[in-house]
């Protein structure tokens, strides 16, 4: 094997706030040979030993006395196509930003460069660096002081395996191109060979007709092959075939009809005309209904036997079950959907929000500055607000539909929740209907809203209660556990193998028809009169069973009930705290700076600040509320911004805000609470959330909590 070949110079970047350390470097790297090494020995008064004099490859270096440099420079690197292999990187930075943060920056522009992290303190572990500067592999932490053979070897060997490397890559690029070669030239040949083999399966089928037919039909099983009559009447075919159209031997299938397939493209035509004007079909799809059973979906290629005269002999052919493959698409098609229904329902739940924000605002002030003068008057606005509050409570709706709303998820047993909403149902529901209830489970704990799952419970109870309807029946809640593999999977593709708890939803209703069963979850589809429901609730289940990692599936017949599964991972055990609740007493007195782009918002919340107390600024603009900001900082007690703002968003703002005043509270109002990480926007200075529309009580409880 040919020893591996060095590069003759290798490019190593330098980087320290210490000029000194920039010249010892130079003076490490930039000798030859051994002499580093030979005079620290010599230094120490010891011998010299033989130092092996086989040529080296030298150092290309250059230096850099701050991070922001260094990054420039690597920049530089790149674009002229003269990589750095190594950067030996100080840790500690005189002014501007540190080493690590300029790593970070160097291996976000260079994956490939070797990173050595020195420094002379110890305050930044391994594991940090590590975590902040991946991979871990191309990285390594230098103490200083170090010895300067130790820095000359390690620097050879990380250009080495940087050199190793880069040429590993360049030999996997050619590999690819002569694969992709190989590849291209191999599918020729296979194409041609396919043609031979096509053009000599068709002579020996005219030379042996009658062998080749059967050996194909029944020695075959992976088609579904079958031979007919003129009229479609099978005559023979293998097992496939049988158990494709439900039969159980090919002696039964012997009863279907191939006429009876149905063709999607070919609506105004038979099978048997098909063949007799094209004499040869192939990759068509076609269908066969069954009574009580779902449809099934094949693709096949069809052939026509004819006589001398050219009347049709036989129908001859195979077909692929393609019913499994049909069922995912659909499943597919159903997730494109409820995902651009779930972004459309969550843009109109902002926009909403907002609308809801002004409304509520502006009636709550009226009904504080009203007084006692006018009964009518008083009890019109608390109507306004009980209309605005039914409103917000069906945005809110909306956003667990699209998954965008708040969810308090923890660890949540199901049975005396779903126990409870049994006793509430029969309550409220026909004596007529008979209510029973399965538990078959112990372990009936997930991690869940509490709020949501009795959502769940309610609506596909009242469903259920609605579809049977002042003449009765039977309706049956029950919860088993589900333990799906990796093949159970594969019929409920939105779930992952794990332990689940299955809450199945029986009624004996009138069951619904195909087309209104894939329309079931679609937001404000519904069967019901007008006045008797929205067209919601299903689809705030599909999207809070979703949100919870579950999924939902529905087995309906016309006059035979439905019932509704949902699935809900399990969880192996269940903490509870009981956390008390807070009494909140807003302290009036500081000046608050309130930033939204919408400046109704704005004209609201100035005057249900001033009703709390407080002094208060207005900004639509984010920019111009950080201008403002910049040169009265010590002019506001608390701001409060939006999060969804043109040039500057809320977070970015706090940002800024905090890094002119660190000491300052600010608090995000967002009509989405998962749109924002609470740990990101701590990280940013955001002492709270304030969820939209923004009411006077809400806006009491969080002054109280930064504002103490």
């Amino acid at each position: 094997m040919e020893a591996q070949t060095l590069e003759s110079s290798y490019r190593i970047l330098a980087v320290d706030d210490d000029q000194n350390m920039l010249t010892l470097y130079r003076d490490i790297l930039c000798v030859e040979g051994d002499e580093p090494a030979a005079l620290e020995i010599l230094a120490a008064g010891g011998e010299l030993p033989e130092f092996d004099l086989s040529p080296l490859p030298g150092f290309d270096l250059a230096f850099a006395e701050g991070a922001g440099e260094a990054v420039g420079l690597v920049k530089k690197s790149l674009k002229a196509g003269e990589p750095f292999a190594v950067i030996l990187l100080d840790i500690r930075m005189g002014e501007g930003p540190d080493g690590v943060w300029a790593a970070e920056q160097i291996r976000a522009l260079d994956q490939d460069i070797q990173i050595v992290m020195l420094t002379g303190h110890s305050d930044v572990t391994l594991r940090e660096l590590n975590l902040r500067v991946p991979p871990a592999e191309r990285l390594l932490y230098l103490q200083k002081p170090f010895r300067a053979q130790e820095l000359r070897q390690l620097a050879f060997s990380l250009c080495s395996k940087w050199s190793t490397e880069k040429k590993l890559r360049e030999l996997n690029e050619k590999l690819m191109v002569m694969v992709e070669d190989r590849t291209k030239k191999l599918s020729e040949t296979n194409l041609m060979l396919k043609q031979d083999i096509a053009e000599r399966a068709l002579v020996l089928e005219r030379l042996s007709a009658s062998e080749e037919r059967y050996r194909q039909l029944f020695d075959d099983d992976i088609t579904g092959n079958f031979l007919a009559d003129p009229e479609g009447a099978i005559l023979a075919c293998n097992r496939s075939f049988a158990r494709m159209f439900g039969y159980a031997s090919p002696e039964e299938a012997r009863r279907f009809n191939v006429l009876a397939l149905e063709f999607d493209n070919f609506q105004a035509e038979s099978l048997q005309d098909i063949v007799f004007q094209r004499r040869k079909l192939e990759n068509f799809e076609a269908r066969f209904k069954r009574a009580n059973l779902p449809p099934v979906h094949v693709v096949g290629n069809v052939a026509g036997s004819f006589d001398e005269a050219g009347a049709l002999v036989e129908i001859r052919g195979y077909f692929f079950d393609i019913t499994g493959m049909k069922r995912l698409e659909e499943q597919l098609r159903l997730a494109q959907k409820m995902e651009a229904l779930g972004a459309l329902a969550g843009g109109i739940a902002h926009d909403f929000n907002n609308i809801l924000g002004v409304i509520m605002g502006y009636a709550e002030i009226i009904l504080d500055t009203s007084g006692e003068g006018d009964p009518s008057l008083e009890r019109k606005i608390r109507e306004i607000l009980s209309a605005g509050s039914r409103a917000r409570d069906l945005v809110r709706q909306i956003l667990n539909f699209s998954r965008q709303g708040a969810q308090e998820k923890k660890p949540l047993k199901i049975t005396p929740l779903l126990k409870e909403t049994i006793k509430f149902l029969r309550s409220s529901t026909s004596t007529a209907i008979d209510i029973r209830q399965s538990i078959l489970t112990e372990e009936d704990t997930v991690t869940a809203d509490p709020t949501q799952i009795h959502q769940i419970i309610l609506n596909l109870g009242g469903n259920a209660a609605h579809a049977m309807g002042q003449s009765g029946g039977v309706l049956e809640f029950s919860l088993v556990d589900a333990l799906l593999d990796e093949r159970a999977v594969e019929v409920h593709p939105d779930l992952a193998p794990g332990a689940y708890l299955r809450l199945s939803v029986s009624d004996t209703g009138h069951g619904m028809e195909p087309d209104i069963l894939g329309r079931i979850f679609d937001p404000f589809f519904t069967t019901k009169k007008p006045g008797e429901g929205t067209g919601m609730g299903l689809a705030v289940v599909h999207g809070i069973v979703k949100g919870h990692g579950g999924a939902i599936l529905v087995e309906s017949e016309p006059g035979q009930g439905s019932t509704f599964h949902v699935f809900l991972p399990r969880t192996a055990s269940l903490v509870q705290e009981e956390i008390a609740p807070e009494s909140f007493v807003p302290k009036a007195g500081g000046r608050v700076l309130y930033v939204d782009d919408e400046k109704p918002l704005v004209d609201v919340a100035m005057d249900l600040l001033k009703s709390l107390g407080f002094r208060a600024e207005g900004r639509t603009s984010s920019v111009e509320a950080l201008e403002a900001f910049r040169r009265r900082s010590k002019d506001f007690d608390l701001v409060i911004a939006d999060q969804s703002m043109p040039n500057m968003s809320g977070l970015e703002l706090a940002k800024q805000m905090t890094l002119i005043r660190p000491d300052i509270p600010v608090v995000l109002a967002t009509g989405f609470s998962e749109s924002v990480s609470m740990d990101k926007a701590r990280s940013v200075g955001v002492r709270d959330l304030l969820l939209k529309p923004i009411l006077k009580q809400q806006l009491a409880q969080c002054l109280a909590r930064v504002l103490g």
